[in-house]
């Protein structure tokens, strides 16, 4: 192969640039997890009283139905002077975490759960002893 003359040069070379960063370069073969990720809570509805405390199950899957293993769970309520939240879990190798509500005055509330960039809302009512 003959290099060409000084006039084509720079061409040259910034074609064979081009060509080579765009053999280098690849479109990703996947999206981000937090497309799919679907958050299943169980029990979807928790009646509690004061001093009660209730396990609430976490299960994090992909968008084929997988788990979602060492996936960082958080969970807020809103207003803790009706019932309090474990704050954060990791998954499991099977996507669950488990979670303890407890209850501490008549009211209502909702657990928020966040993971992967998704929410999943559980309802929380005082009831009494």
């Amino acid at each position: 192969m003959k290099f060409p003359n000084r006039k084509t040069a720079p061409f040259f070379l910034i074609l064979v640039g081009v060509l080579f960063l765009s053999s280098c370069a690849q479109a990703p073969s996947y999206l981000p997890y937090e497309k799919g990720v679907h958050i299943i809570v169980s029990p979807s509805k928790l009646s509690v009283h004061s001093g009660s405390e209730d396990k609430v199950f976490i299960q994090i899957l992909d968008r084929q139905g997988g788990p979602l293993f060492g996936i960082k769970v958080t969970a807020v309520s809103p207003v803790p002077t009706v019932a309090t939240v474990t704050p954060e879990v990791l998954t499991d190798p099977a996507g669950k975490a488990v979670f303890t509500v407890s209850g501490i005055s008549p009211g209502t509330t909702q657990i928020i759960f966040s993971a992967a960039g998704q929410k999943a809302v559980m309802e929380v009512v005082f009831i009494g002893h």
